[in-house]
C-alpha cells in the first residue's frame, strides 16, 4: 500500500503534523487521491486522537474509509491503523486493459471473491470476464460489429471470433468449468476450481501474444 502524506490540521486547527492517507485504491486497485468525503475525530486518551475519514476513489468512484492514530503532541506523521475494505491483491495487465477495460474490473471481482474462498462466485466471474475479453477482442482487434457480438453467445463467439485452436480450447474449458458453478449440481465435479483458473490463465498469455503479433513495435523495413 502507498500512501500520501496529508495535513493533519484538516481535521482540526488544533492537530499539528502530517497523516498517512492510502494513496492505492483496496477496491480497483489504481492509484488515487481520493476525495474526501467526511471527516471526523474521535479522543481515546489524553494524548492520542484517532482521525477517521471516508473518502470516494476517483477512478473508480467507489467509497472507503480509514482511520489514522495521532498523537497531539507529536509532529510525526498519523499510523493508519485501519482501512476498509481490507486492501486485497489486484489484477494488472497493460495489453489486456488496452483490449478490454471491463475485463480487468471483473477479473479482480472474480479474484477478491476468489481471496476470500467464495469459490463458486468467483468461477461464475471468471467465466464472465471470460466473455467479456472474447467479445471485446471481437469489437476492438478484429473490428466486428459491437451489436452483432453482443447477441453471439459465448459458445458461438469463441469458434466464430478466436479461430486459432489453442484459443478455442483453453478457452472452452473456462467456459464449461465456469458454467458448471452455475448449476444445481455440477456435471463435472471432478474438475476442481484450479484447473479452471489455470486454463484460463493460459488463455490470458494466447491473448497477450497475440495482441503483441498485432501491434508490434516496430515495422518491417529494407536493410
Amino acid at each position: 500500500m502507498d500512501y500520501l502524506e496529508k495535513p493533519c490540521n484538516s481535521f482540526s486547527n488544533q492537530f499539528t503534523g502530517h497523516y498517512l492517507k492510502p494513496a492505492t485504491c483496496p477496491y480497483c486497485g489504481k492509484g488515487t487521491d481520493a476525495i474526501d468525503a467526511h471527516k471526523t475525530w474521535v479522543k481515546i486518551s489524553s494524548d492520542k486522537v484517532m482521525l477517521v475519514s471516508t473518502c470516494t476513489c476517483t477512478a473508480c468512484d467507489h467509497t472507503f474509509y480509514f482511520n489514522c492514530l495521532d498523537v497531539v503532541t507529536s509532529d510525526d506523521s498519523a499510523e493508519m491503523v485501519y482501512i476498509y475494505p481490507a486492501s486485497e491483491e489486484s489484477y494488472k495487465n497493460d495489453l489486456l486493459e488496452k483490449i478490454s477495460p471491463r475485463f480487468i474490473d471483473l477479473y479482480n471481482q472474480a479474484l477478491h471473491s476468489e481471496l476470500r474462498g467464495d469459490f463458486d462466485l468467483a468461477a461464475m466471474g471468471y467465466r464472465s470476464c471470460l466473455e467479456v475479453l472474447i467479445k471485446d477482442f471481437a469489437i476492438n482487434e478484429l473490428g466486428e460489429d459491437e451489436n452483432d457480438v453482443a447477441r453471439t453467445s459465448l459458445f458461438d463467439a469463441i469458434s466464430k471470433y478466436l479461430k486459432d485452436d489453442s484459443l478455442v480450447k483453453t478457452s472452452d474449458v473456462v467456459r464449461i468449468l465456469g458454467n458448471d458453478y452455475t448449476h444445481y449440481r455440477r456435471k463435472h465435479p471432478e474438475h476442481d476450481f484450479d484447473i479452471l483458473k489455470s486454463y484460463l490463465d493460459i488463455f490470458l498469455r494466447l491473448v497477450e501474444v497475440r495482441y503483441k503479433i498485432n501491434h508490434p513495435p516496430v515495422g518491417r523495413l529494407p536493410e
